[in-house]
């Protein structure tokens, strides 16, 4: 019984066979070859109505000239996936990537950004204009925050009463106020923003990406981007995207030069109005991946070693703080 039982099928929709099928990514991502080319499967958890409304979005990108984002293959049925046996599947076009040596971390920053704000630009308030979007979001960020501080307070105390405290506790609670004080000042700017706009007749949606992170653009030899897996992609604030990306970037060793130069570039292409920028202040400012940090090692979410444990948490600290100093300069 072949272990691909599942991938050679789908080929028939696509009037297509399979020559040999290889794992890219455990569990869900393989390369096929065919007698017409070489192509990406992936099995995805993404709705079906999410993905034909966005490959929707992206063919009609393409007919405009875009080129950004690697699109979906369509099945002799014109459909952008197959639905086989409980799972979903769907098939892109092979692209050779030209990864950056590990001198060049950062190569993937620019063309990403650069991608998605043409992605912005491009789909802002297209088909969907409804203010009313913005704040479900604003409210579960808020909830969000605030389960997340009931757990670094409770953290606080398992590791403020230990009798022989671990080298993490020392950490968190050398940093605790500080922690304390961002998260204070994010949910505060966030409600703030909120009761500023709850009135507010118009603000801009744009088909957002939903995952912008190096595995997921694609660069040819001349350092152009492709985007691609556009699982988690939805009409939204263009700010989730820029959030995300911001939080990856200093992640992978992002200095607050480069920040402000990749910040000019992407308002080059799509402008940001001002309370576009206070609502990306507010979210930056949130220490989400050190809530993250606590939440796991207090609650034993994963089987992190106390080495791991606490070397994450002192090179996220470092980050934290490198952006933080970013949006205070920036904003």
């Amino acid at each position: 019984m072949s272990r691909f039982e599942d991938i050679f099928p789908l080929f028939q929709e696509y009037d297509m066979f399979a020559q040999n099928i290889d794992v890219l990514k455990e569990p869900n991502v393989f390369k096929a070859i065919t007698p017409y080319g070489s192509y990406v499967c992936k099995r995805t958890q993404a709705p079906g109505q999410r993905l034909l409304y966005v490959s929707d979005v992206l063919r009609q990108l393409k007919r405009r000239g875009w080129d950004g984002a690697v699109p979906f293959l369509h099945t002799k049925y014109d459909d952008p996936f197959v639905q086989y046996q409980d799972a979903t599947y769907y098939l892109t076009s092979w692209q050779p990537n030209s990864e950056p040596g590990e001198d060049q971390p950062l190569a993937w920053a620019t063309p990403t950004l650069e991608r998605l704000a043409e992605l912005h630009h491009l789909t802002q308030n297209y088909r969907f204009d409804d203010p009313r979007q913005v704040e479900p979001l604003i409210d579960s960020l808020l909830n969000r925050w605030h389960y997340w501080k009931k757990q670094v307070d409770k953290a606080a105390q398992i590791a403020s009463e230990r009798p022989y405290q671990s080298p993490f506790d020392l950490v968190f609670l050398a940093n605790r106020a500080f922690i304390a004080e961002l998260a204070k000042s994010a949910a505060d700017l966030l409600l703030d923003w909120k009761e500023r706009h709850e009135t507010h007749a118009h603000f801009r949606l744009s088909l957002i990406h939903g995952s912008p992170h190096p595995a997921h653009v694609i660069l040819d030899r001349f350092g152009k981007g492709k985007l691609l897996n556009f699982d988690r992609a939805t009409f939204d604030t263009p700010i989730r995207d820029l959030t995300l990306f911001y939080r990856t970037y200093f992640q992978m060793a992002g200095d607050e030069t480069g920040a402000s130069q990749l910040f000019r570039h992407y308002s080059a292409i799509f402008p940001l109005r001002p309370e576009e920028i206070e609502l990306l202040a507010a979210f930056l400012s949130y220490p989400e991946r050190i809530m993250r940090d606590v939440d796991i090692y207090y609650n034993g979410r994963r089987e992190w070693s106390e080495l791991y444990a606490v070397k994450r948490l002192e090179k996220d600290m470092d980050r934290l703080m490198r952006l933080h100093r970013w949006v205070q300069q920036a904003f």
